[in-house]
């Protein structure tokens, strides 16, 4: 099999990534995949409620480790799940003043990686790769659906 895949370099590279500030976010306590998660409900809350159904969609992950995490989050004090309404199942994410607090560092830590990885990178090609990505992501889609 052929080294030098498609696949192989993707997986790489997200993994270089996912350690890159999983290193940078360890004094908050968090990993890279719970500082995307509290940057989706932060922005997403400003327009809507947040429910995990919302999370699934926008990470593709399912649902039992949506739950998993938003568990270990509520856990950490990061989000607290609040009842909508009069139906007990349906419980928006909200985020907590910790969360908040550690938002702010979370968005320095993000853009100073991305500028580690980009470096020599001209905005051309990361706007090509960035379009490139998602093609390719609703190609997958498209064969799952």
């Amino acid at each position: 099999m052929c080294d030098d895949t498609l696949g192989k370099g993707v997986h790489i590279l997200s993994r270089q990534l996912k350690r890159e500030m999983d290193f940078k976010l360890a004094k908050y306590g968090i990993t890279g995949v719970q500082s995307a998660m509290i940057g989706f409900i932060y922005d997403e809350s400003i327009k809507k409620d947040v429910f995990a159904k919302d999370i699934e969609k926008n990470f593709d992950i399912r649902r039992a480790s949506i739950a998993g995490m938003l568990q270990n989050m509520e856990k950490n004090g990061l989000i607290k799940r609040e009842t909508v309404g009069n139906d007990a199942r349906l419980r928006r994410i909200v985020l907590t003043d910790k969360a908040l607090e550690v938002r702010k560092e979370l968005e320095k830590g993000i853009k100073k990686v991305e500028k580690q990885a980009t470096e020599g990178i001209t905005k051309e090609e990361i706007k090509m790769y960035k379009e490139l990505t998602r093609k390719m992501s609703i190609n997958l889609e498209k064969r799952r659906g």
